[in-house]
């Protein structure tokens, strides 16, 4: 399984009035994505579980998440990783990783 997960750090009330519609049509192309196995947020954390690397990339690189991460610097600054698992991680490991990793 791909495991992918993204925090977001936005940089002002502006980067919030712009991020909340992208989260809400990137929600609606979620919804008929095929190979996700999970999706959790926490905060301003994503968490999700993918068939394979594929389909996860078919994913991200398409639609309203491609349009949302054109937008990204408008909005404020991410960081992500993406690893191989057995099973899904929990919210402590997911924050590890990401403390590992500069925004952008």
């Amino acid at each position: 399984m791909i495991i992918s997960t993204t925090q977001i750090k936005i940089s002002s009330i502006i980067g919030y009035l712009r991020f909340f519609p992208l989260v809400s049509r990137t929600k609606k192309q979620l919804a008929e994505v095929d190979g996700l196995i999970f999706l959790k947020t926490k905060g301003l954390r994503t968490l999700s579980g993918w068939q394979s690397r594929e389909a996860m990339m078919a994913f991200r690189n398409n639609g309203h998440h491609l349009e949302a991460m054109k937008k990204i610097s408008k909005i404020g600054q991410t960081k992500s990783i993406t690893w191989e698992a057995d099973s899904e991680p929990g919210w402590d490991e997911v924050k590890e990783r990401l403390q590992s990793l500069e925004f952008k």
